[in-house]
């Protein structure tokens, strides 16, 4: 039935829906369990996101885990995801300072792997850019 109805327009919306998501995962330790104040990277993924879909929201922290393959152990933390539905061309015009965020967030606050979710595709990315 959904398909048959023109969803935005029984509502009154301003404009066609985006059904592409980028989630930014933001980490609240480094790669060795130490902690950190996530707190600046959030409000910068708010902004960057928000100049590439118009508006952006930061989940509650959720528990995360990862498993730490060179010490066999599953390391737990509060992770923040940050997200928004993107409009295409603002997220071409942005990809290299979304790029320079992401390799930033790793290398300054010592992460093994910083991970990303574009269209139901996480990508991970482990060598950052100086």
């Amino acid at each position: 039935m959904a398909g048959e109805i023109d969803f935005g327009d029984v509502l009154g919306a301003a404009e066609e829906g985006s059904a592409e998501r980028l989630t930014l995962y933001i980490p609240s330790q480094d790669r060795n369990g130490v902690a950190f104040d996530p707190g600046p990277w959030i409000e910068d993924a708010l902004k960057l996101l928000s100049s590439i879909g118009g508006g952006a929201t930061a989940m509650p922290p959720a528990d995360g885990a990862w498993l730490d393959l060179e010490r066999q152990t599953l390391v737990r933390e509060k992770v923040v995801l940050v997200y928004t539905f993107i409009d295409p061309e603002r997220l071409e015009e942005k990809l290299s300072e979304l790029r320079r965020y992401l390799h930033r967030l790793g290398r300054e606050t010592g992460q093994g792997e910083v991970v990303c979710e574009f269209q139901g595709v996480l990508f991970k990315i482990r060598d950052y850019d100086q």
